[in-house]
């Protein structure tokens, strides 16, 4: 361990010395709210500080993917949409689509949000923690962005983000029209509607429709499938404009799965029933933006005679205020109740916070955002986690970042008090005297650019005490457990480069050495070096054409076997999208994944895979 920061030294200045030939694209991460209309691609976005500041501003290491980006690597839903983010990791290797990472640290730490709100979902209180199961359920041909906060959210965003947020934006009302979309591929097949009514007077609305069937899918030697049959997923979004300043906003939602998983031979029937309402009040003045938002959501999740039941509601009120031209002052409070009547639990948990941020610019290149939580958890009592932030600008084309932030989880009801199967690998019991876990971590980001070149180079570090994982404590039998302590460390090198003629190039660099410190031995699910090179070709007149190619190396993978051991390997899967757009009334797409089936059996990871999907717009 000694000679760890030297080694990372080494790699920054690799990277550094590498700066001419590589660059990284600066992106944003945002949550909507009254701005939304103000979102102007990478110039402008309402950023994870809550407030409109440019990409070059804003401390966090952050990206945007765009619906155009969603639609040219011929995504299905939200999880194949983040394949090409950076340090974000949702391996296909799980047969449960809840799982994902930032930066090496897993589910539980990475707050998903749809529209800027927390959603209702059985990830919650399972052992797949956070609400990551939306990834996979809502509609990806909604999608108008997603935006990606990498590393510690938690004094504006709360519990379950202490390594980011991924924040869902769906499309808002443009003008009236019908888009009819089709979709298939090894793995589903769907068919999807949208319904934009346009702007009819002060009142203008969205419709969406999804029917999706999942095909069976199952390993060699892996003793369960994965879920597959029917699913279908509506939403409702409305906006009622009271004034230029004042705006409403009523979001529903309603999912139903009826599924199935093989289990040994034996096959277990899946039902998920999912219903969210959300309303948001939003306005502006000269020196103030306001928000208020109430959310409510049910599922019902059930494969005997009885459904688990998940609650969830939420309430959360905001102001933005210009104190002068270089200050301005957000504050919040939040209230969060989830509720469990599951067959073997009936518990429920009530959080309450208040936050304040302070944006304060000093002179023209300085920019120190400073912001503070106070939590407080009724079985677990208080807690306070800071952040800051701070971008100095050299020149319009060369700056530095420093962030910082604390986290804070409390256990949830399923690790306190539940107990489920492992899907075929045992049983997971509870653990009622787990502490909470609390984290700190840093970063530190050079940006440059040369002429059209875009170059970023981060180094993180985040530790956590108390963090809560599962442990085998006999034969087939896990339990919840808290490690005393776990370090993620790396280092992020972004690449971005118009090549002329149609053509762009995009890559990045990730080393990663996460490590459970109480055992010395590396976290599951983590690459120490991960490569991502991606070349794109638009037609350049009339834009009609376009096809992207990219590649993704692994090495030196942490991972677990079908079989339960543990295992390191290196692969890489070569992908290609071809699109055809015909004006902006029709598109066609054709693709494949892993073209080469390099990817290794043993890890479940499927093999060659062709999409193809078609839409149009009328």
């Amino acid at each position: 361990m000694k000679n760890k920061p030297s080694r990372f030294l080494n790699i920054a200045v690799t990277l550094c010395a590498a700066g001419s030939v590589f660059a990284g694209a600066v992106a944003n991460a945002a949550e909507p709210s009254e701005n939304l209309d103000s979102y102007q691609g990478d110039e402008y976005v309402v950023t994870a500080t809550r407030t409109e500041l440019t990409t070059k501003e804003v401390p966090q290491s952050v990206e945007i993917i765009t619906k155009e980006e969603i639609q040219n690597i011929g995504a299905s839903n939200a999880r194949e949409a983040l394949r090409l983010a950076s340090s974000v990791e949702v391996p296909e290797a799980r047969t449960m689509d809840g799982f994902i990472s930032i930066r090496g640290s897993g589910t539980n730490d990475v707050l998903v949000l749809l529209n800027g709100r927390r959603i209702p979902g059985e990830g919650s209180l399972s052992s797949a923690g956070g609400n990551n199961y939306v990834l996979s359920r809502i509609n990806v041909n909604n999608i108008e962005r997603i935006e990606i906060v990498r590393g510690p959210a938690g004094a504006l965003y709360g519990s379950d983000a202490q390594a980011g947020v991924i924040n869902i934006i769906t499309r808002k009302p443009e003008q009236q029209s019908i888009t009819v979309g089709v979709t298939t591929s090894d793995r589903e097949m769907s068919n999807y509607y949208h319904f934009d009514t346009g702007k009819d007077g002060k009142l203008s609305a969205t419709f969406d429709a999804n029917f999706t069937k999942v095909r069976f899918n199952q390993w060699d030697g892996a003793s369960m499938s994965n879920f597959y049959g029917p699913k279908q997923f509506y939403s409702l979004d409305v906006d009622y404009e009271m004034d230029e300043n004042n705006k409403l906003n009523l979001y529903l939602d309603y999912e139903n799965d009826d599924q199935a998983y093989n289990m040994m031979g034996r096959y277990v029937n899946r039902r998920v029933d999912k219903k969210t309402a959300a309303l948001t009040y939003t306005g502006n003045n000269e020196n103030s933006n306001y928000s208020a938002n109430f959310t409510y959501g049910i599922l019902k999740k059930g494969q005997t005679s009885k459904d688990d039941e998940y609650k969830f509601w939420s309430a959360d009120v905001r102001d933005s205020i210009k104190l002068d031209d270089n200050n301005r002052l957000t504050v919040g409070a939040e209230i969060l109740r989830h509720d469990q009547d599951a067959s073997d639990i009936t518990k429920d948990t009530t959080e309450y916070a208040v936050y304040v941020q302070d944006e304060l610019k000093v002179g023209e290149k300085l920019l120190v955002i400073p912001s503070v939580r106070y939590n407080h958890h009724d079985t677990y009592g208080s807690e306070t986690t800071p952040n800051i932030g701070t971008t100095y600008s050299f020149t319009d084309n060369q700056r530095i970042k420093l962030n910082y932030g604390e986290g804070y989880r409390a256990p949830s009801i399923k690790e306190l008090y539940s107990e489920s199967s492992m899907m075929g690998m045992g049983q997971l019991i509870a653990n009622p005297d787990l502490k909470p876990e609390t984290s700190k971590g840093y970063e530190i980001s050079y940006e440059q650019e040369f002429g059209d070149t875009e170059t970023k180079l981060t180094y993180f570090k985040n530790e956590k005490e108390d963090a809560i994982s599962q442990r085998l404590i006999r034969p087939e039998i896990y339990q919840y457990v808290n490690i005393n302590e776990t370090s993620t460390e790396g280092v992020e090198f972004e690449v971005k480069k118009p090549l002329g003629n149609g053509f762009a190039l995009v890559g990045n660099y990730a080393y990663l050495d996460a490590i459970d410190k109480e055992y010395n031995t590396r976290l599951d699910w983590s690459a120490r070096n991960t490569y991502t090179l991606k070349l794109e070709w638009v037609e350049p007149v009339k834009q009609e054409w376009s096809v992207m190619a990219w590649n993704k190396w692994y090495s030196d993978y942490k991972y677990q076997e079908i079989s339960g051991d543990e295992k390191n390997g290196s692969f890489n899967t070569f992908n290609f999208v071809i699109n055809k757009r015909w004006g902006d009334k029709y598109r066609a797409y054709v693709g494949i994944d892993n073209v080469f089936d390099t990817a290794p059996d043993d890890m479940a990871y499927s093999g060659r895979m062709w999409r193809v999907g078609a839409e149009m717009t009328f």
